[in-house]
C-alpha cells in the first residue's frame, strides 16, 4: 500500500483509452544514466509526452551504467472512468487495481488493463459503506478498507466483494487513528497517530508537531506501544483570537511510512534521502542516507502557488519565504522487501528518479519517470503510477519494470 500521505501530485497530459493494451515507448533510461554520472545534461525519457527536458541532477553516489532499469508501458486507464481525487491505491495478486477516489462513495476496482470491473461499497455509515477512508490488500487478496472517520475496519470477500467482519480498530479507546496497517499473517496492527489542531492552543503548539508509529495486537482491548515518533506534516496555520485556519503547505515537509515485508516500519522525512527500518519492538535494524542538493522555490513557483489560495494563507505563505522544495516525492515498499524513493529533478520539467534500495541501504537500480508521476505500488514486476494532466485529471498507469540481469 503507497503511504500516506503524498501532496498533490502533478502530472503530464496523454490520458489514453486502455480499452486493451497498446504498444508504448520504452523509456531508455539506461543511456540516461551515462550523461547523470558525467555530470551533463542530459534528454528526459522519450514517449509519454515528456517533451525533451532535463533529467541530469548530477552524479549521484549509488547510481552505475547498469543500476539503471527501464520501465514499458502497458496500460493507462481512461478518462471514461471519470477519476477525480485519488488517495490511495492497493493492487492484489491478479493485477486488480482497488482505488480511493474521493468524490465517490464506495472503493473504485479495475482490471489489470485498468478497466472499470466494480464499485465496492458506497457512502455511508451501515455495513459495507464509507466516510474517509484507505485499502490494504491482505494475503489471499482480501480487501481490508480502514475508514478513519468512522473508526472501523472492514474485511471484504476477494470473489464477490461481500463483507467478510466490521469492528472498530484496536486499542480504539486511545481515539480513532489517521492510518492504519494490518500485518501480513500476523494478529498485529501498526498506526500513525496525528494529532489534531486545537483552536485553544497558543502558536508554540504549532512548532515541532510530532506523529506516534503505534503497534497494538488484534485485541481491541491492548492499549498500543508508541514506536517511534516522526515529524508531523508541515501546514500553514493562522491563529487569532478564538480563530484557527489550516491549510496545505506547498512546499512543506512531511513524514513518509510505510510496512516493509511482514515485521518491519520504515520512514524517513521527505526533506532528506535519510531512512530508518524499526521492528515492532521499536529496535532500528537498519539506516542509511544520501546526500541530496536542495532546489530552491522560484519566484515564479511561488506566486503560481499563492493565486491559487484565499489571501489569508497566501500571506502566511509569503511571509515563510524563501523555500526550497521537499527532497523526496514518495516511499513506497514492493512485494521483494525493497524501499523505492521518490526524487525530485532540478527543474519542474525535469524526470523524477524513483531508486529502489535493500533494506540496508544498498542501492538496487533506478528508474526515471516524467515529472509529477508518483509511485504508488510495486508489484509482481508491474510498478503502478499515479498521474495527471494539464487540467488535474488523474490517470493511472501500470509500466512492466525490467531490471538488468546484471
Amino acid at each position: 500500500m503507497t503511504t500516506l500521505p503524498p501532496g498533490s501530485p502533478g502530472g503530464l497530459p496523454d490520458l489514453t483509452r486502455a480499452h486493451g493494451r497498446r504498444a508504448a515507448p520504452r523509456l531508455t533510461v539506461g543511456l540516461l544514466a551515462t550523461a547523470a554520472l558525467a555530470g551533463c545534461a542530459g534528454d528526459s525519457p522519450h514517449g509519454e509526452g515528456t517533451g525533451n527536458a532535463s533529467t541530469s541532477t548530477g552524479p549521484r553516489p549509488w547510481a552505475t551504467a547498469e543500476s539503471w532499469w527501464e520501465v514499458t508501458l502497458e496500460a493507462v486507464s481512461g478518462p471514461d472512468l471519470f477519476l477525480t481525487s485519488i488517495a490511495d491505491l492497493d493492487v492484489d495478486s491478479r493485477g486488480r487495481v482497488f482505488l480511493v477516489d474521493r468524490p465517490q462513495g464506495g472503493i473504485t476496482v479495475l482490471t489489470p488493463e485498468l478497466e472499470s470491473l466494480a464499485m465496492v461499497g458506497r457512502e455511508g455509515e451501515g455495513p459495507g459503506e464509507f466516510e474517509l477512508r484507505e485499502v490494504q490488500i491482505l494475503p489471499g487478496d482480501t480487501l481490508l478498507v480502514y475508514d478513519f472517520r468512522l473508526g472501523r475496519v472492514t474485511l471484504f470477500d476477494p470473489e464477490n466483494f461481500e463483507v467478510i467482519t466490521t469492528r472498530p480498530p484496536p486499542n480504539i479507546e486511545r481515539g480513532i487513528v489517521s492510518n492504519l496497517w494490518k500485518l501480513p499473517g500476523q494478529g498485529r496492527f501498526f498506526a500513525l497517530d496525528r494529532l489534531p489542531y486545537r483552536a485553544g492552543e497558543g502558536e508554540a503548539a504549532d512548532q515541532d508537531r510530532m506523529e506516534a508509529l503505534l503497534a497494538f495486537d488484534e485485541s481491541a482491548d491492548v492499549v498500543a506501544d508508541t514506536l517511534a515518533t516522526v515529524a508531523d506534516r508541515e501546514m500553514l496555520v493562522v491563529r487569532r483570537e478564538g480563530f484557527l485556519s489550516v491549510g496545505s503547505h506547498p512546499f512543506g515537509r512531511e513524514s513518509l511510512v510505510g510496512l516493509l515485508g511482514d515485521d518491519r516500519i520504515v520512514y524517513a522525512n521527505s526533506d532528506a534521502l535519510d531512512v530508518t527500518v524499526i521492528d515492532f519492538e521499536g529496535t532500528t535494524v537498519h539506516s542509511f542516507s544520501n546526500p541530496l542538493s536542495p532546489i530552491p522555490v522560484t519566484s515564479a513557483e511561488l506566486r503560481a502557488e499563492v493565486e491559487e489560495m484565499r489571501e489569508l494563507m497566501a500571506d502566511v505563505l509569503r511571509a515563510g519565504a524563501p523555500y526550497t522544495w521537499p527532497a523526496l516525492t514518495g516511499l513506497v515498499t514492493d512485494d521483494e522487501e525493497r524501499i523505492w524513493i521518490g526524487i525530485r529533478g532540478p527543474s519542474e520539467s525535469a524526470a523524477w528518479e524513483w531508486a529502489a534500495f535493500e533494506p540496508d541501504g544498498t542501492h538496487a537500480g533506478s528508474i526515471l519517470l516524467p515529472a509529477g508521476h508518483l509511485l504508488q505500488v510495486v508489484r509482481d514486476g508491474r510498478i503502478y503510477v499515479l498521474s495527471r494532466d494539464e487540467l488535474d485529471v488523474p490517470s493511472i498507469r501500470a509500466y512492466r519494470l525490467e531490471a538488468s540481469e546484471s
